[in-house]
């Protein structure tokens, strides 16, 4: 018989130790997930911190054995359900009764509180997705990594490190792709974003520590990847590792190989700084992104999933949570 408490100290240890259980078993299929996860201390310091910053969580135990755990942040009309606080016994066949439970007595709390998006972010394991699609979810993003290499050189281009006085660049083809992101065939849905929001979205990457590859043919820069080095997923891609963000091919060039290249540079310059991997997230449902992602080498390792409640619905009982607030990104990166 199934029993749900709420995510306290007490079940700290029990679900900081689920999850380093799920995590060393998605390992053993695809090694690009971090080391560090599975370890029970990581994952309970993990899970404290979420509940510090505002999460609300329970865990199912069968008997006295954890099975499930969930986590949720709610800003705004969303709930963020971070793969550090999900996870589910790995050799259960099918966890749609432990997923049921969990969602069941957590999702009141988070409509109640004005989150009618949820999203939550898994490791890539078959029987948690198919528990997670059967709940209703959709797949909304991929994450992905590879090892780090030494690239190769592509004649006609030249790839450089921008700096501060290449913003201008930075942000005019910034601007392009998110043009070309609204229109057939990808149909993403328009982000009100002005030019000066742009510039100062690269602005504050550049104080981050950010790095900005651009590509040039001739006297025109024809292509941006962005280098960063926080990751919206700790437990999926490693927090110390490069991430892809920001990317931009110049309309007139696409289909060239310019975004090949830049990718081989950005595995290039992390292999070369002492960097053992490099990840990125794209859009499930992008027919550009996904087929370009994977074909540069990058391994899903977990996904986001999606779904919408109807706001008509507003339950009053719950687990009493509180709900808080944290940022929320979307994926960031595209076909280039």
């Amino acid at each position: 018989m199934l029993r749900v408490e709420s995510l306290v100290n007490d079940t700290l240890d029990d679900a900081g130790s689920l999850i380093a259980a799920e995590q060393t078993v998605a390992r053993s299929i695809s090694g690009g997930l971090p080391e560090d996860f599975t370890d029970p201390p990581r994952c309970r310091a993990e899970l404290a911190a979420l509940l510090a910053n505002g999460n609300i969580g329970v865990v199912a135990f069968d008997g006295d054995r954890p099975v499930g755990v969930l986590c949720a942040l709610v800003r705004g009309d969303r709930a963020l359900l971070r793969a550090e606080g999900l996870a589910v016994d790995p050799h259960l066949k099918d966890p749609t009764d432990v997923l049921v439970a969990l969602y069941a007595r957590l999702a009141p709390d988070l409509i109640a509180a004005g989150a009618i998006h949820h999203h939550p972010t898994h490791v890539g394991l078959g029987p948690l997705g198919a528990g997670l699609f059967n709940l209703g979810f959709g797949r909304s993003s991929v994450y992905a990594t590879q090892p780090t290499r030494t690239g190769t050189n592509a004649p006609g281009l030249e790839i450089r490190v921008g700096t501060a006085e290449d913003l201008p660049a930075i942000v005019a083809l910034s601007v392009i792709e998110m043009g070309f992101r609204f229109t057939p065939p990808i149909y993403a849905m328009p982000h009100p974003s002005s030019r000066e929001h742009v510039n100062e979205h690269h602005r504050r990457l550049f104080a981050e520590g950010a790095i900005h590859l651009l590509a040039r043919a001739g006297r025109d820069d024809v292509g941006l990847l962005t280098l960063e080095f926080t990751s919206p997923s700790p437990r999926l891609c490693s927090a110390d590792q490069p991430y892809i963000g920001p990317t931009a091919t110049h309309s007139a060039r696409r289909g060239q190989g310019v975004g090949r290249v830049l990718v081989e540079a950005a595995i290039d310059w992390a292999y070369r700084n002492g960097f053992h991997s490099i990840a990125v997230d794209f859009e499930s449902a992008n027919p550009l992104s996904r087929p370009f992602w994977l074909g540069t080498g990058f391994v899903p390792v977990g996904y986001q999933l999606t779904r919408s409640i109807d706001p008509s619905y507003r339950p009053n009982v719950g687990t009493g949570g509180r709900a808080g607030q944290h940022p929320h990104r979307q994926p960031s990166s595209g076909a280039t």
